[in-house]
């Protein structure tokens, strides 16, 4: 629908092979996932057994050590079939990455291979109910005791935090300095560990996701379980923040493609008296404008793509690329509801729909909303005069 040229015939037999497991593994399975409201272990260890979890990573600890072009063949094809509540990349290319970049040989050790297999969950945990995303802004602390490291407060929407069997936590090292000047640290720990309580949340997004609250209360967690340099921590969650929104903008600019060529599948095969839908010229031409986007979108993604590959980070780039594709995602997701009006809200194609559009609204939320986005990319701008 869109031509791109980043992809060699190697990714395009891989992308082939990621669909075969999919539509194989995943699709017949989905919708009790939904009902349930998260994914059963035994699906991450069949992603893990295709290979599927932390290509990226070194051979030497489970990895395949693939091109970072690998990781977006597999967040593409879950985007295309919408299947939120299974994105493997939250664990391959959000958690893992800190493991392979900042962790000791001891660490990466006891974790990534687990990771890579899919024996293991990950997850990280920044948001808290107060602060929101705004990482500088966290009460959760971290203090020291009898050679321990002591994790107190409340993290919440963490993102495969009841499954998880490992978690990054972010905390304040230094619960005394004042707002905005808070030393984080950042710290591993594992769930099944006493001082750590876990509650679901009920969404009415991306239902099958499983998202939940994490109480930390006098947790206590090993001095080798800290993740890089103590009081480094505000760097390093900025540093591989503009992967994560990379990540996500990837999976909705895929997810806007397939919602968009289904909309204009129905448009051309719905009847009126003077042709089909698409023959109007308010239908096309809105549909003109939203391929138009989409088509930007992609070729400013492909860009940041390249030079994820190359190692150059821009966060100022992941954060627009985040920022267009979720909003255009959402004006594509409200357009198909309109244009099939009845059936936009109703039946199984209703279903789909209306699915399509709550769930692009948490897109436009999660990883940093909108509005923060545009705060960020804004003060940014005096950079580039």
């Amino acid at each position: 629908m869109i031509r791109r040229n980043i992809f060699s015939q190697g990714d395009e037999q891989f992308r082939l092979e990621v669909a075969a497991f999919l539509d194989g593994e995943i699709a017949p399975r989905y919708a009790s996932w939904v009902e349930a409201g998260r994914v059963p272990r035994e699906a991450w260890r069949k992603a893990g057994d295709a290979g599927l979890l932390c290509r990226t990573a070194p051979r030497s600890h489970g990895g395949r050590a693939a091109s970072f072009l690998e990781s977006v063949v597999i967040a593409e094809e879950l985007g295309k079939r919408r299947f939120s509540g299974f994105l493997t990349f939250l664990q391959s290319d959000i958690v893992a990455p800190y493991f392979v970049r900042l962790a000791t040989d001891e660490q990466k050790a006891a974790f990534l291979p687990g990771l890579c297999s899919g024996e293991k969950v990950g997850a990280i945990a920044m948001t808290e109910p107060r602060s929101g995303s705004e990482v500088a802004q966290m009460r959760t602390t971290i203090s020291k005791a009898d050679g321990t490291f002591v994790l107190n407060g409340h993290k919440t929407h963490i993102s495969n935090g009841f499954t998880a069997d490992v978690v990054l936590v972010a905390g304040r090292t230094d619960a005394t300095a004042p707002d905005g000047d808070a030393r984080l640290s950042l710290l591993i720990v594992e769930t099944g560990q006493k001082g750590v309580k876990r509650s679901p949340i009920a969404k009415s997004g991306m239902q099958a996701l499983d998202t939940c609250e994490l109480i930390f209360q006098d947790c206590e967690v090993p001095k080798t379980r800290l993740l890089g340099a103590e009081g480094q921590g505000l760097l390093y969650l900025f540093t591989f923040l503009g992967l994560e929104r990379l990540m996500l903008a990837i999976y909705a600019q895929a997810s806007a493609i397939a919602i968009l060529r289904e909309l204009i599948l129905f448009c051309h095969g719905r009847k009126t008296s003077t042709g089909t839908i698409l023959d109007h010229q308010t239908t096309y031409s809105r549909l003109a404008d939203l391929y138009s986007d989409c088509c930007v979108n992609q070729a400013f993604i492909d860009t940041c793509i390249v030079e994820q590959m190359q190692g150059r980070h821009d966060p100022r780039s992941s954060s627009i690329a985040k920022l267009r594709a979720s909003e255009v995602l959402k004006s594509i997701a409200l357009l198909a509801i309109q244009f099939r009006g009845a059936q936009g809200i109703s039946g199984e194609t209703g279903e789909r729909a209306t699915q399509d559009m709550i769930d692009s609204c948490v897109q436009s939320i999660w990883g940093g909303a909108s509005e923060v986005l545009r705060d960020a990319i804004g003060k940014s701008l005096v950079n580039c005069v």
